[in-house]
């Protein structure tokens, strides 16, 4: 009797638990005896806008990283205002200090308390994004000021990330980042105490990194990850690799982004269909422009269960019908790389900063 060998990951999935949709991987790893199902996961959570909220995906982290810098903005836009209605002058560059009062005591400590918070949530999500696009973020690096003010080097956002996650010093003084240790590490490579990062250049380089990544870089990783995929991979490979895939199906959409692709392979079918089933009777009209509407929904990319084949699924609804198409990996990833790879994973909707209080 030959025992048959499967190579197999499947999400089952569980809607029961509104507005969240669980999940669970179910893996066979050999002959059906060596089947299990993993515990069960958030897969996402359906937002009153009717947007569906994707955890453990790079569009959620740049999203975040994007929210919270906002924030900060809102707040010194929020804190002007309150400097205007109690008539005290903003600062200006050539005098950026704030006369003293009971108020301006009050917006500087609040300032301290959302700066701090804000450095912490960008940077956790920041180093995760190093992890992931470890080349991509080595360009992007901040000088190192010491306590007289001089420049004594610089660092990258992924060093600056880890110091703060890990931070056993940390003090925000106006636009700087002061004093910042970690249990081991200092700003700089030569110890010391007094060393500081200017807030506005760290958020500048942010900025750049959430703006640089593109879809070919995140189809690189998934690419790279779909390649040695296994049934005996780690759980969390297959996790961000089902993930991504299925939030990467949104990049290709919007306005003003042409429909290629696998999205195009499966709208030409479907307009084919329809005018071979129109004109089952009679020919088509020679030379003559046939329109065809379609109203389609997001395309979704899925990973199919039999590993050894390594493809992917599409699926769109096109007028109201579900529409599939498997395509091998490699087809499916160099397609989408040379239709969507120049467009940004997200569009950075950073406002327009205010003034550093000081």
């Amino acid at each position: 009797m030959v025992t048959q060998n499967y190579n197999r990951v499947e999400i089952l999935y569980n809607s029961e638990h509104k507005p969240y949709l669980y999940g669970a991987v179910h893996i066979i790893d050999g002959d059906l005896n060596s089947q299990r199902l993993e515990s069960p996961f958030v897969i996402s959570k359906q937002k009153p806008s009717g947007e569906e909220a994707v955890y453990g995906t790079v569009t959620r982290m740049l999203e975040k990283v994007v929210s919270q810098i906002n924030r900060l903005n809102r707040f010194q836009l929020e804190t002007a205002e309150k400097l205007r209605a109690a008539g005290i002058a903003i600062p200006v560059r050539e005098n950026p200090v704030l006369p003293e009062s009971e108020l301006t005591a009050r917006i500087l400590d609040e300032q301290e308390d959302v700066i701090e918070e804000v450095l912490l949530t960008v940077s956790v999500n920041i180093r995760i994004l190093s992890e992931i696009f470890s080349k991509k973020l080595r360009r992007n690096k901040v000088s190192v000021y010491d306590y007289e003010d001089n420049l004594v080097g610089e660092i990258e956002l992924s060093r600056i990330a880890d110091l703060l996650v890990h931070n056993r010093y940390i003090c925000i003084r106006n636009q700087y980042v002061v004093d910042l240790v970690s249990d081991e590490k200092f700003l700089s490579k030569k110890p010391q105490m007094g060393l500081k990062v200017d807030i506005l250049e760290y958020f500048s380089e942010v900025e750049k990194v959430v703006n640089s990544i593109t879809v070919k870089d995140l189809v690189g990783v998934l690419w790279g990850l779909t390649e040695k995929l296994s049934a005996s991979s780690n759980i969390r490979d297959i996790i961000f690799l089902t993930q991504n895939l299925y939030t990467l199906g949104g990049l290709t959409v919007g306005v003003g982004v042409p429909i290629e692709g696998p999205l195009k392979t499966i709208l030409d079918r479907v307009a084919r269909n329809y005018i071979e089933k129109m004109y089952s009777h009679n020919s088509a009209p020679m030379n003559t422009p046939i329109k065809i509407g379609a109203a389609f929904s997001t395309p979704r990319f899925f990973l199919e269960p039999e590993l050894d084949r390594k493809q992917i699924r599409i699926k769109v609804q096109v007028n109201g019908n579900q529409e599939n198409l498997v395509m091998d990996y490699k087809d499916f990833f160099g397609e989408v790389s040379r239709s969507y790879g120049n467009r940004k994973l997200y569009e950075s909707s950073i406002v327009a900063r205010s003034r550093q209080l000081k």
